[in-house]
């Protein structure tokens, strides 16, 4: 998991090198080569996301603001005992497989209420962090954020970075107002944490 531990290799394969040269000295690729994909069905009627609307409640699922990416993303690829503490502990890529499973049941929950699916659009936090997902998600009817209102880990954060981290398992959601009773209880049986942060 974040490094392809436990990655399925359904449509995919893996290759890895070690070797030990004739000097003694090992030879050897610090991380493997994997090309992975995967197979899925979904109901047409999930196929499309539903143009964000005047009163839709955007939504943040997921683990707890974090400065991770404030580093930088290629501090996560430097060789050990190579970088400052602070940036290893600041940069991409520190999963949590844990919340991961919660946030899925939670989505998959709302799908399989079929036509009932709270859910009106989804879209993964990445590379940008709240500031890319929450912008792309109500394009292009904008939206009113409260950016204070995003589920904090870290209460140190400054607002900018709040708005650029780039912490993992975290989606954006859109979500009808009359829905949101019913996508609580979800969370809630899932344990699964969310917020309001805007319309």
């Amino acid at each position: 998991y974040g490094n392809k531990f436990g990655e399925p290799l359904i449509c995919g394969w893996t290759r890895n090198l070690g070797h030990r040269l004739q000097t003694g000295e090992r030879f050897e690729w610090v991380k493997p080569i994997m090309m992975s994909g995967g197979l899925g069905q979904m109901d047409h009627h999930h196929v499309g996301k539903e143009e964000p609307k005047k009163g839709m409640l955007m939504v943040k699922i997921g683990g707890p603001a974090y400065r991770i990416g404030v580093g930088g993303g290629a501090a996560s690829s430097m060789v050990a005992g190579d970088n400052a503490a602070e940036l290893d502990f600041n940069a991409v890529q520190r999963g949590d497989a844990e919340m991961m499973q919660k946030v899925s049941r939670v989505i998959r929950a709302c799908v399989e209420l079929g036509p009932k699916n709270p859910i009106l659009s989804i879209h993964d936090q990445g590379a940008g962090g709240s500031g890319n997902v929450l912008k792309e998600i109500s394009e292009p009817a904008g939206a009113v954020i409260d950016i204070r209102k995003m589920l904090v880990g870290d209460p140190s954060m400054s607002v900018l970075e709040l708005w650029t981290a780039e912490f993992q398992e975290n989606f954006a959601l859109l979500i009808a107002p009359e829905q949101e009773a019913v996508f609580a209880s979800i969370c809630r049986r899932e344990r699964a944490p969310y917020c309001v942060v805007g319309t």
